[in-house]
């Protein structure tokens, strides 16, 4: 069946190892959506930085963030679904991982570019400086993140080197508390950089890309999504064609998804070319 409907993950997929957009891959989705194709960007990124990277390559189309908890149009940032994090649970996430608050990032639904609430400790976490400081108006620091555990608290994100990552992973699991959460995590071993996101039980960017793939009448055959990361596979697996990036994580090879080039040789664009015709 001819595909109708592409989902694209953003960082690690779309945009090369600098976070800039390989020429191609901006040239090969014009072309896409000038056939009359669909193009969505799936990501794990908060709303207004996604939102960003869509309105840069012209996309009308809805923007999945937050990986898969928050739908939101990037033409009048309506929101079309939502899938938050129930704040009872959070606050017992909160509670067990108290040792750990310079790693802690909470985001909400909160005005229309969102609120990150960090603790002072996250100040000593250089390696998440540099990505609060990509919407510093919006980062609000707090000694007590109990005041943003509300019904618009979207996720709690964890984020620095890969072996606290690990560690606050076991940490959550041992205490029981994933059992109730989804956790999406993406690893950067280049950059020796984790993140832990901590969504609903309901949440992931399959669940996401199946409502709007049912809200524009199209099946899942009808459906081209490319990945690289841990957060992308629910969403690959679902679609018609699943597509990874050469520089995917391990995890994701051989389990038979297509392959196409690297981020940084224009992968997105090889992948658009081959199976839109």
């Amino acid at each position: 069946m001819p595909i109708k409907l592409v989902a694209l993950d953003i960082d690690g997929t779309l945009l090369d190892t600098h976070g800039d957009l390989p020429p191609e891959n901006g040239c090969a989705i014009s072309e896409a959506v000038e056939r009359g194709v669909q193009v969505i960007l799936v990501s794990g990124r908060r709303w207004c930085m996604a939102r960003r990277v869509s309105v840069s390559l012209g996309l009308t189309l809805p923007v999945i963030a937050h990986n898969g908890a928050l739908i939101r149009s990037p033409i009048d940032s309506s929101r079309l679904a939502r899938c938050f994090l129930e704040p009872e649970l959070a606050a017992r996430i909160l509670a067990r991982s108290k040792d750990y608050l310079r790693y802690v990032v909470l985001h909400r639904d909160q005005g229309a570019d969102g609120q990150t609430l960090v603790h002072p400790a996250c100040r000593q976490n250089l390696l998440m400086q540099s990505y609060l400081g990509q919407f510093p108006d919006a980062v609000l620091q707090t000694e007590s993140l109990l005041q943003g555990v509300d019904s618009e608290l979207i996720q709690i994100m964890f984020g620095g080197e890969l072996a606290a990552m690990m560690e606050i992973e076991h940490l959550l699991q041992a205490a029981g508390l994933l059992e109730n959460v989804k956790l999406a995590k993406t690893h950067y071993p280049q950059r020796n950089l984790g993140i832990i996101d901590l969504l609903d039980k309901g949440c992931s960017k399959r669940a996401a890309l199946e409502f709007l793939a049912a809200f524009y009448g199209v099946s899942r055959e009808e459906v081209l999504a490319i990945g690289d990361n841990h957060n992308d596979l629910e969403m690959l697996e679902y679609a018609g064609i699943g597509v990874v990036v050469a520089n995917c994580v391990a995890e994701l090879k051989g389990r038979g998804f297509e392959e196409t080039a690297s981020n940084n040789a224009g992968g997105v664009a090889q992948a658009l070319r081959r199976y839109l015709g």
